[in-house]
């Protein structure tokens, strides 16, 4: 017979129940692994992450840029595409419609819920926008939006990775219910690769690991020593 599902997992699958209280519920077991990157993932998940060194690539989006501007002083457009393009080098574009979603999880679930969850972005600053003005292209405000689906996108992401990390642990550790798995961690290489597996799910195998050349080679492939 297979090892029963925990509570936790069926929680996290169920839909029933909040992703804020499954990552509440998970920072306390994970936690107990004293990995700084996890918790960074978790935190930022539930209070929304501080700066973009942190911030997970489900995170990042090329936006759109709209704005109220006027071409060769004749004709006005409101909200409509800018074609800054023909301003600005294509390198220089393209970091303007970079959109980093820092607020956390709750927060997203919100603005999907909302009557204002299209026009999701960032405002650039009046003094940029009359600052790279000219006379053929007069910008006087502009917007980068991203669409709800790709706010929904992070949602959805962020439940597949829980599910995921939650069996990973499963995989370890018992009564993960219980909220505790102090007493079940083994130090050395099987911790090593119990924490390199839930960072590789968290960020998409892009992690910066310093003990990663650590792990002895002949158990990649094994989950934390044990065939699979």
């Amino acid at each position: 017979m297979g090892v029963a599902r925990s509570q936790l997992l069926k929680d996290a699958v169920s839909g029933k129940v909040s992703i804020e209280n499954i990552l509440l519920r998970l920072k306390v077991i994970l936690s107990d692994l004293g990995n700084e990157n996890i918790m960074n993932w978790v935190n930022g998940e539930l209070e929304g992450y501080k700066d973009k060194e942190n911030i997970p690539s489900y995170r990042i989006f090329k936006g759109n840029i709209f704005g109220t501007y006027v071409i060769n002083f004749r004709f006005q457009y409101t909200n409509s595409p800018v074609p800054l393009e023909t301003l600005l080098p294509i390198e220089q574009v393209d970091e303007i419609r970079t959109i980093r979603v820092f607020d956390g999880i709750a927060t997203i679930q919100n603005i999907l819920q909302g009557e204002n969850m299209e026009s999701y972005g960032t405002v650039i600053p009046t003094a940029y926008c009359h600052a790279i003005s000219t006379g053929e292209l007069q910008i006087a405000g502009m917007r980068v939006k991203i669409a709800s689906n790709q706010l929904d996108g992070i949602v959805s992401r962020v439940k597949s990775k829980l599910v995921e990390v939650i069996m990973e642990l499963e995989g370890e550790f018992e009564n993960l219910d219980e909220l505790d798995i102090r007493t079940q961690i083994k130090m050395g290489e099987s911790a090593e690769q119990v924490i390199y597996n839930i960072e590789s799910i968290i960020y998409d195998g892009s992690i910066k690991v310093g003990d990663k050349n650590k792990i002895n080679k002949s158990r990649i492939g094994h989950l934390w020593g044990k065939k699979v």
